[in-house]
């Protein structure tokens, strides 16, 4: 499990695909002498093709680029777009399972100096109503990276004597410290939700929390429900809609229990919210793939960096407060109010039962 703490330089989150993709392709553009790229999810449409022409651009001038997709997150990429980034040099590779492990990451590195990870996959969608966050890291921490691609491009049956080619990375006194966890299968089961609930059940003012699906296990409820009896500010935005009905109900299902035993919890009004985000107190601040249910805690491939950070968690804290503008707090009143019918709470049990397989 790759859980060392780590340095990073420069380390910047970016809170829209306009910005995260402006940052990635100039990253690319840079490169001289490797990037690998693993993404759940890459479209053939506009913003696809121009970081497909870029990966391209560079693998004909001597560049080492390998690209790793997710079969069922990419399973619209055609056997011509395919064709043609082999033609160019680059290696590619899907990542196809017999079973239901998915690789849900989102990762590039270049160089092993600069490197990418958060919620946004590659496409035009995330450049419209999606609230996503992506951060950029650089200088030995991007080591970690390229091993958990390594590992991953193995998987998949690539050969990786050079994932990791040998890099000097500086790093200064002003490096930030941060862990980068691997969650998976094997010894990188629950990995990430170990984490989390470890950073929770450590925390004393607050903890603030942005996930799109929320049907966690009772392990890490039961560690919001004692942060909060202990007096911790715990607070959790999730959207208003989802683009996954049935992990939507089961959302909802949890939300008369997290208000009985204190948590706030309030729904995005504003698009899509799509982040993978927390803050504790004024020091660790999350960021990365992975959502707060069964398929990322213990099925799919995740990866999440807890960077320890008082400069990032104020700049997460004045996200999480915008995107609070957008949001309508759901109380036990309001609910009592709405009066949701038996069907819908019929919905949001079957969402509840059905989530840790979908």
């Amino acid at each position: 499990m790759h859980n060392s703490i780590t340095l990073s330089e420069n380390t910047r989150l970016l809170l829209n695909g306009k910005r995260t993709f402006s940052a990635v392709k100039n990253a690319l553009k840079r490169a001289e002498s490797f990037i690998n790229l693993e993404y759940f999810s890459f479209h053939d449409d506009d913003t696809g093709r121009t970081i497909a022409r870029i990966l391209s651009q560079k693998a004909s001038h001597g560049v080492k680029v390998r690209m790793l997709t997710d079969a069922a997150g990419s399973w619209r990429l055609s056997r011509k777009f395919i064709r043609s980034l082999k033609e160019s040099g680059i290696e590619f590779r899907r990542f196809t399972p017999f079973t239901f492990h998915r690789d849900h990451r989102k990762i590039i590195t270049v160089d092993g100096v600069t490197g990418f990870l958060g919620g946004f996959n590659i496409g035009d969608v995330y450049l419209r109503q999606w609230r996503d966050t992506h951060i950029m890291i650089n200088g030995e921490a991007v080591n970690i990276l390229d091993g958990i691609f390594a590992g991953m491009w193995e998987k998949s049956g690539g050969h990786c004597a050079y994932c990791q080619p040998k890099t000097e990375n500086i790093t200064s006194e002003n490096g930030v410290p941060l862990r980068i966890i691997a969650g998976g299968t094997g010894k990188d089961f629950r990995a990430v939700a170990d984490e989390y609930i470890r950073v929770i059940s450590s925390s004393s003012k607050r903890v603030w929390i942005t996930t799109p699906y929320f049907a966690p296990d009772r392990k890490f409820l039961d560690a919001l429900y004692n942060a909060s009896a202990r007096g911790v500010d715990v607070r959790i935005i999730i959207p208003s809609w989802s683009n996954h009905v049935i992990v939507s109900w089961a959302s909802q299902s949890y939300i008369d229990g997290l208000i009985a035993n204190g948590v706030r919890v309030f729904t995005y009004e504003g698009g899509f919210i799509h982040a993978k985000t927390m803050i504790a107190d004024s020091h660790v601040a999350s960021v990365g793939t992975a959502n707060l249910d069964a398929l990322s805690f213990g099925i799919n491939y995740e990866v999440q960096a807890f960077v320890y950070s008082t400069r990032l968690v104020r700049e997460l804290e004045g996200v999480f407060n915008e995107d609070l503008r957008q949001c309508t707090e759901e109380t036990k009143s309001s609910r009592e109010k709405r009066k949701r019918p038996a069907m819908m709470r019929l919905k949001e049990l079957a969402g509840r039962l059905l989530s840790p397989i979908l």
